[in-house]
């Protein structure tokens, strides 16, 4: 049969790749979102200043709470060789996509040639299907379309291939193929510490092939053999838990800004409920991928007798998950244990059993995991129907609908992405007392000087009883741009009061209060400055500025002399170096600095109109 080629093989390997880019082309267009993208590519120093870090800082950097290496380095060459708008990235993120698809495809297959299920090994089916609809369902548009989730796509890339070389070692029992998969598996983990639980996939790989190889999954030399490998992951998993606590690793690497993403609350039962939620919405959303959203929030209360609402499900359905799994490997049912196994060894990490970040659940976190559960899933149809020649017409019709369905689904939730506004809108219709997305609405209007709507959003989320200090700063930023200092003030003073170890907040506070209290805006950047010294370029020419307004001249002109050795193309501030040396009597210094603001900046109205008032 035709089907049965190597030829045929590559039609479906074309087919595949022609279906995701169609799928998400539709998000060539779309823009960067505020949400991580600006630390990962907009606003990161790493890239805007690379003359000040340099391509070896990319190595030692903790970016966005994470230390990844690799995903920041292919995320800067995407910048210098293309430049700084959206669309390199997420293409680039696109291609690597179908290039993860085309190895789900291969790796299904190379499953099947060595399983315990030898007669869907004559088919393409099962592989072809598999990679299909992983490939555009719609819970993996946040990882592919969202610029910031290029960790996903990258350390996947790595994780399928190291995969794909175990399985030609377990079939060569050629060593080098072991140390190449080792050396993916680093390269896996240097893009996204989520890769760390490769090592109990290699395990689930021996159990899969238990039959057509005589050494077993669990034995000594099978086990031995995987001791480098949990070695890496004991690495990788430290750097990480330390650098989500918003360490640096004993100094060996770099923050940019100081936080942390982890929980400072104490163990609570409701952490287990929390987790098991996410997991059975994670089941859920394969099969009836419908009610998306970019933010899952924690609901309100989970009281433990009653839990609340339907939350009580999670722990049930969990519990019976883990019992599967035990009865699967008493009785040998290798499919079950290897696909669900799966699904649980790459997804347990990241069920918020230990809260981590402000969100019960994420579809990004389905990326890799969704491959378990999907090969079992559509092998298990084919495997019942397949057994007789007339059930081949419903495999493919009834895979191929659902198939049909996610590709529209993905295209709808692809526009969903196009930019800020749409993104929280969107989760806005989900969540609509949600806190953190009125902050995310008010966040995106304030910066596009709507200011009338991002107070309407920050107002939304003191009404829903936030604990949010941004949502504070948020309305003390919008009041000050109406003039409002009344308002204004007691909203940074609320913010401060609930983290006061935040730079930009004493920056806000200083910029907002600056021409009616110019004293106190000088201390205000005074502590700006102490808290992040690395930003101090953005802090010193407002710091300049308030010391001219409260006519301390002599200190501004040092702290312009500053601000001049590392930007001296800053007409404003020689304009405003100039200003202060006439408040001094230096008239000829004056002269010189207004005229070097004009020639800087020709239509520089201000700058004419006082050296014309000063040089008649």
């Amino acid at each position: 049969m035709p089907e049965k080629t190597a030829g045929f093989g590559y039609v479906l390997m074309g087919v595949l790749a022609v279906a995701v880019l169609a799928a998400f082309s539709f998000g060539f267009k779309n823009d960067f979102v505020d949400w991580d993208d600006m630390e990962y590519v907009v606003e990161n120093p790493l890239f805007l200043y690379p003359g000040v870090y340099g391509w070896g800082s990319l190595w030692k950097t903790v970016v966005a709470l994470n230390y990844h290496p690799l995903t920041v380095i292919s995320l800067a060459l995407n910048y210098k060789l293309f430049g700084s708008a959206a669309t390199s990235f997420i293409i680039t993120n696109v291609l690597i996509h179908i290039a993860n698809t085309l190895l789900i495809y291969r790796f299904g297959q190379r499953l099947l040639q060595t399983g315990p299920l030898p007669k869907l090994a004559e088919t393409p089916w099962v592989a072809f299907f598999t990679a299909l609809i992983w490939g555009i369902h719609p819970m993996h548009v946040e990882s592919v379309i969202w610029v910031s989730e290029r960790k996903d796509v990258l350390y996947t890339l790595f994780f399928l291939l190291a995969c794909l070389t175990y399985l030609r070692y377990r079939r060569e029992n050629v060593r080098t193929w072991l140390w190449v998969t080792l050396g993916l598996f680093t390269l896996a983990c240097l893009s996204k510490a989520m890769a760390v639980v490769l090592p109990l996939v290699l395990i689930l790989i021996d159990y899969w092939q238990e039959g057509s190889h005589s050494r077993k999954a669990f034995s000594p030399a099978a086990l031995a053999e995987k001791i480098p490998f949990f070695g890496l992951s004991l690495l990788f998993g430290w750097i990480a838990v330390d650098v989500q606590k918003g360490g640096d690793f004993y100094g060996m690497l770099q923050i940019l800004e100081q936080k942390s993403a982890v929980s400072a609350l104490p163990f609570s039962w409701r952490w287990l409920v929390y987790g098991s939620y996410g997991f059975v919405m994670y089941l859920v959303r394969l099969v009836l991928p419908v009610g998306l959203s970019a933010f899952y929030p924690y609901p309100d209360r989970v009281a433990l007798v009653p839990v609340e609402g339907v939350y009580w499900i999670g722990p049930v359905v969990f519990a019976a998950a883990l019992g599967l799994l035990v009865w699967g490997l008493l009785t040998q049912k290798r499919l079950l244990v290897f696909s669900l196994g799966f699904f649980l060894v790459t997804i347990i990490l990241v069920l918020q059993f230990m809260t981590v970040g402000t969100a019960m659940m994420a579809d990004r976190y389905s990326y890799l995991p969704y491959f378990g559960l999907l090969f079992g899933g559509i092998a298990f149809l084919a495997n019942a129907l397949l057994a007789n020649p007339s059930g081949q017409t419903p495999f493919r019709l009834i895979a191929g609908a659902f198939a049909v369905a996610c590709f529209y689904l993905t295209t709808r939730q692809v526009a969903v992405w196009q930019n800020t506004e749409t993104l929280w809108t969107h989760a806005l219709t989900e969540y609509p007392a949600c806190d953190q997305i009125h902050e995310g609405l008010g966040d995106y209007y304030g910066k596009r000087n709507e200011i009338d709507k991002a107070i309407e959003h920050f107002s939304a989320a003191l009404a829903d009883g936030t604990e949010r200090f941004h949502v504070y700063e948020g309305l003390g930023n919008a009041y000050g741009l109406k003039g409002e200092l009344d308002k204004a003030i007691p909203m940074f003073d609320k913010a401060i009061s609930m983290n006061g170890s935040r730079s930009d907040l004493f920056y806000n506070r200083g910029i907002t209060i600056m021409r009616a209290r110019p004293e106190e805006a000088v201390l205000n950047f005074d502590k700006a400055m102490q808290l992040d010294p690395a930003n101090d370029t953005l802090i010193r020419p407002n710091r300049a500025y308030a010391l001219l307004l409260a006519k301390r001249y002599p200190e501004s002109i040092a702290e312009y002399n500053t601000v001049l050795q590392a930007k001296p193309a800053d007409a404003t501030a020689w304009h405003n170096r100039g200003v202060c040396r006439f408040n001094t009597g230096d008239r000829v210094g004056a002269i010189a600095d207004i005229r070097k603001a004009i020639a800087l900046k020709p239509d520089y109205a201000e700058a004419r109109s006082n050296l014309q008032a000063i040089n008649p």
